[in-house]
């Protein structure tokens, strides 16, 4: 969601075998590296003049983390090369 929002448009790409990694990487215009450690915590918003207009509490990377790592993966987050931000979310590719 935050790749179509934010990003102007997201690429999803999905490989692994023992862990699923799926990878989503957008053309937008990624985040200053300075705050890019506080994407995951709760209420943060990257860019605090976008928040009138475009509706979310700051909470869905919060949630997503924590419901990933539950199951045993991870989220990163990292600006890309040349612009845009790449997510990685991983998790076992069969549950217990």
């Amino acid at each position: 969601m935050n790749a179509a929002t934010h990003g102007e448009r997201g690429i999803v790409s999905v490989t692994g075998s023992e862990m699923a990694r799926i990878t989503i990487s957008d053309q937008g215009p990624g985040i200053s590296p300075d705050v890019l450690d506080q994407v995951f915590e709760p209420f943060f918003r990257a860019d605090r003049a976008r928040g009138q207009k475009i509706p979310g509490a700051g909470l869905g990377l919060t949630i997503s983390r924590e419901i990933v790592r539950r199951d045993g993966g991870d989220i990163r987050i990292a600006n890309r090369p040349g612009g845009g931000l790449i997510q990685i979310v991983e998790l076992p590719a069969v549950l217990p």
